[in-house]
């Protein structure tokens, strides 16, 4: 095990650091304010591991939180980057594993334009992606730290009944 490697383990640590602080705040502006911070992060994170579908989308989505961060249009950006998910998909694709990134980033999208619940739901689906991605191009502290938000976001999601009270067509999805 090389220094090298060490320090690229160690920023994706501090990137999930910063990530896992997001999930715990009330608003959603300061939880996108914290995700731009740790996509840019994690974009570096990748960069140096040579993982070019991570690099692009971890890129792709600083600037995206960064607009949901600055406008209340969060659906409308949603909508005007579903065109570059698509190109992204093409210019990066070499194997499946190469769009577990995108989809994942997709999905994360179009959740942070719905209620906390789907927010939260969607994580767990996300994080499960990014823990193969993760595997396969050997982000290793990524992969760990990712199951922990799943494992985190599951709990919340399962045992936290009043974070959920206010959303009754969600409930009744979830609880059938």
């Amino acid at each position: 095990m090389t220094l090298e490697f060490i320090l690229i383990q160690l920023v994706g640590l501090v990137a999930w650091g910063i990530l896992a602080v997001s999930y715990y705040r009330e608003d959603t502006d300061k939880i996108l304010a914290f995700q731009t911070i740790a996509a840019i992060l994690y974009a570096v994170h990748y960069y140096l591991l040579g993982a070019t579908s991570g690099l692009i989308i971890c890129t792709f989505e600083a600037f995206r939180d960064f607009a949901y961060y600055k406008t209340d249009v969060d659906k409308y950006i949603f909508y005007a980057s579903i065109p570059l998910y698509l190109t992204y998909a093409i210019l990066s694709y070499k194997i499946v594993y190469d769009l577990l990134p995108i989809f994942s980033s997709f999905l994360g999208s179009w959740s942070l334009t719905n209620r906390k619940k789907i927010i939260v739901f969607c994580a767990v689906v996300e994080y499960l992606l990014w823990i193969i991605y993760d595997l396969h191009v050997g982000s290793y502290t990524c992969a760990f730290t990712d199951a922990i938000i799943v494992f985190a976001n599951a709990s919340i999601l399962f045992f936290s009944d009043k974070l959920f009270k206010d959303d009754e067509k969600l409930n009744n999805l979830f609880n059938k």
